[in-house]
Formats: C-alpha cells, structure tokens, sequence
C-alpha cells in the first residue's frame, strides 16, 4: 500500500487527500486464453492468478478482463458460467486496504471492430450461442458498439477502456463517425501502451510495450473525456511481472469502490516507472476534471520519484480544443526540472484540454490524464443561482442545503405518494457524473451526497418520474 504523500506546496494542497496506486486491469486467465503455461505455473483460475500479482513488484490493485466470447474454435474459451466464478472469485480474493482484485470483460473481436475493457456489468455480454444456448447474460451483437456503450451506461458503477485501439475501430468512434455522447459517457481511458500480450518475461525486464499516443491525441481531439493507461493483457502467468510499466491510480484509499470511482472520474496517469508520483493541477483542481472557470488557468505540475537515477530530462504542457479534430501541441516545456508552473491567458469561451508529458532521463515516459476547462466571462455569482424552495413544475416541494456546498449535499423532497424516481447529478457542461434508482416515501425524503471530490462550479440536481420531473435544479460546489 503507497503511503500518503502530503504536500506542503499550496498549488497542490488538493492531493493531501490522494495516495497514488500502481496497477493494471487487462489480464487474462485460463477462464479465456489466458495462463498458457498453467500445466508449468500452477497458476489457472482468477484467484490464483490474484495471488500472483499480490506478490509482484509496485502492484496495488489488479483487474482480469477476460474475453466475452467462447467461438467454434474454443479460442479465446470463454463460457457464460466463468463469467459469475470469475467475479465470486475477486470478491473472494480482494482485500480492501491492501489489494484491490477487480474482475470484468474484454467486449468485441480484433477482427471485428476491436476490443473494449469493461468493469462493473454484473452479466456477461455477448452475441453467441453455444449448444442451443445462449452464451451470455447480456446480448449485444458482435460489432455492435452503439447498443454497448448504452448497456455499460446503465450501470453507474460500469466503466470501459479503450484496449488497443485501430483505425476503424469501434465502429470508426475516432475515424469519422459522429461524436458519441453515450460512448463518452462510458469511456473512461485508451491504451497508450498495451502488451506484450504473449510475454513470457516475469523478471521486469520487457521494453516498454506498443505505444498509441497518436490515439490517444485522436480521441481528445475528437472530444472525448478520457485518460492514458498503460495495459499489460497478460496471456501467461506474468501478472505485474513482465515490465515496470503501470497505470496509476490518485485515491483516497485502496479500496475497490475508490479505485472503480477514481477511474470513473479520470484521476490516473500512464508511467513507464512503477514508483513515479506525479501531482498535476489546475486552478487547485486534480488531472480529470472537467471545470467551468472565470479565471486564468494556473497549472501546477510535480514529479517525484525516490529512485535517485530516475530524474526528470522533460516536462510538456500539451494542450488542445476539445472537439476541434486538431491534436494537441505543447503549449510551454521545461527542462532538466521536476517542476512546471504556467499561467495559460485565455478569454470568455474557450474550451482547452491539458495534459502533461514527463520524460525521465532513462527514457522512461509518463503521460497524466487531461484537465478540461470552459472559460466565462464573470466571477461565478452565487445569488444568480440561488435556488426557489418550491418546484415551478411540481405541487411538492424541496430543498438543497447548503447551496453552495463543500462536501455534503442534502436533498429534502416532500412526495404525496410512493413513487420511483431517478437521481442524475450533471456538470455544467451537461456530463452525468451521478445516476440512481431511489423509492420515494409518502411524505418527507432525505438523501445525502459526497460532492467533496466535486470540481468547484455549477452542478445540475435532477429527480425524475416516470412522468415528471419532480426536481430540476442548480447548486454550486465550492
């Protein structure tokens, strides 16, 4: 378990709340093509394999993504009954506070239209038959992402990545089709380094794996939300072991619901090195968020490492517009220095995304995750958004206290009748960051929120019917 790392720095005061966790969520086991040499390993099923990576270098928590498809040919071998073993089996070799075991699905064909990592669907998902019956719990065409992206949607603890991204993958999502705003609302990063996939090195000693920069420039050129992870897709029983590479995780503890949140939210980066720590901000907000602001962004950038050779040879600032199809470009460098300070001058109704590129002077690389920005004109005034304790569209009424909020948002809602309702909590840019089924009670409801994590800015509380919106309101988070 990584200790905190507190700052004494105030531009980084924020992550005093982090600690930075090492790890890697595309494997396989013998549930799919994965433990080739099990018959010499001993090592076959998830748990074993779980066991394995506990015991690796600079590893925190380990995800196994088998393949959701069994075909003709028994490769990649997956059968529907693995699918429920395989997540019994991470519940059974998790232990929060210590080692976070995560278990979900590769979806798709390399052949047909590529390959998505995907955690928190409890089914499997899949197209086959198999003896008549069928091979899933969830179907899904094969190539059909569209359908995809909205049943991983639909679960709010559900999260995908992209694992090896092509041209023409996933229904051309980079290459020409139109921005998919479900797609964005599912895909929480892209592979900027995957394998090797059919390593057999378990010593750390493999080069850093296939690079895909150039996609993960595409996909936020296009505008999509995600960060850079750095896969293994183990195929052996190597699981941590065959290079130093590692996606890193910013959370406030080691435990599986923190780690599913921070992915969901984007706080991560991708390091060749398994113990570089890196602390990026802007404006005092953490790498991933997505913010509305009313002054220059001032960005702040940190890289630590207690390997006394590991020094930093290059950071770069990139930055690009959100949507625009123009990849990023660096927009300042420094060199020969762990530390990067710079005040970004910008106007009312620009939209930039910033991400940092760290070289070290082995060569090694490390790539954080953007920070969104929208600019506005004026100084965000609470009084303008000041909620009306009646609801226009509803006899009922409610109330969000206090307004503006800091950790804690409280919801009273008064209902004349038992109803089932929908909570949705978007950003100002209208992304859904928080979905749930709740039962109202006839008469006084209560709901509590965490929005401590919340980037500063406006926020929309909604609670939906089935016919009608009982709740549509603004509150701002400090």
């Amino acid at each position: 378990m990584r200790s905190l790392f507190f700052v004494l720095l105030f531009p980084f005061a924020g992550y005093a709340q982090y600690n930075f966790y090492y790890g890697n969520i595309h494997s396989h086991t013998d549930y799919s093509d994965g433990n080739k040499d099990s018959a010499t390993s001993g090592v076959s099923i998830p748990f074993e394999s779980y066991n394995y990576a506990k015991n690796s270098y600079h590893i925190d928590f380990w995800g196994i993504s088998e393949h959701n498809h069994f075909n003709a040919n028994n490769n990649p071998g997956m059968l529907l009954s693995h699918y429920a073993e395989g997540l019994y089996q991470a519940d059974i070799a998790n232990d929060d506070g210590h080692f976070v075991c995560l278990y979900g699905m590769e979806f798709g064909t390399i052949s047909q239209g590529g390959h998505i990592v995907t955690y928190g669907v409890p089914g499997l998902v899949g197209w086959e038959d198999i003896g008549g019956s069928p091979n899933y719990d969830i179907y899904c065409a094969l190539n059909d992402f569209g359908s995809y992206w909205d049943i991983v949607k639909s679960y709010p603890k559900a999260f995908s990545t992209l694992a090896h991204p092509e041209t023409g993958d996933y229904n051309s999502l980079l290459d020409g089709a139109a921005f998919s705003a479900a797609a964005d609302s599912t895909i929480v990063g892209t592979a900027i380094r995957s394998g090797s996939a059919f390593s057999t090195t378990d010593d750390y000693s493999d080069a850093p794996a296939t690079e895909y920069e150039s996609k993960y420039k595409k996909c936020l050129s296009r505008g999509y939300h995600v960060g850079p992870t750095i896969d293994h897709d183990n195929h052996y029983t190597t699981f941590g072991r065959t290079l130093p590479g590692r996606t890193v995780v910013l959370a406030t503890k080691l435990y599986r619901d923190s780690i599913i949140a921070d992915y969901q939210q984007r706080r991560f980066y991708a390091s060749d090195d398994w113990n570089t720590e890196v602390m990026y901000t802007l404006n005092g907000n953490p790498m991933g968020s997505i913010n509305t602001i009313n002054t220059d962004p001032s960005i702040n950038i940190s890289v630590s490492d207690v390997d006394a050779a590991d020094n930093v040879s290059m950071i770069e600032l990139f930055y690009g517009v959100p949507g625009s199809g123009i990849y990023a470009t660096v927009l300042v460098a420094a060199s020969n220095n762990n530390t990067l300070s710079y005040t970004h001058q910008t106007v009312a109704g620009e939209q930039f995304y910033y991400y940092a590129r760290i070289t070290q002077t082995d060569g090694d690389i490390i790539w954080t995750a953007p920070i969104w920005i929208k600019r506005v004109a004026t100084p965000l005034d609470v009084e303008d958004i000041a909620i009306d304790e009646t609801n226009d569209q509803s006899a009922n009424r409610f109330s969000l206290y206090p307004n503006p909020v800091t950790n804690d948002l409280h919801v009273d809602y008064k209902a004349s009748e038992v109803t089932k309702a929908a909570v949705k909590i978007y950003n100002a840019e209208g992304r859904q960051i928080h979905t749930e089924q709740v039962l109202l009670s006839t008469g006084e409801n209560t709901f509590s929120y965490d929005v401590s994590c919340y980037a500063p800015g406006f926020y929309y509380y909604i609670l939906q019917a089935e016919n009608e919106r009982l709740i549509d309101s603004r509150f701002v988070k400090y």
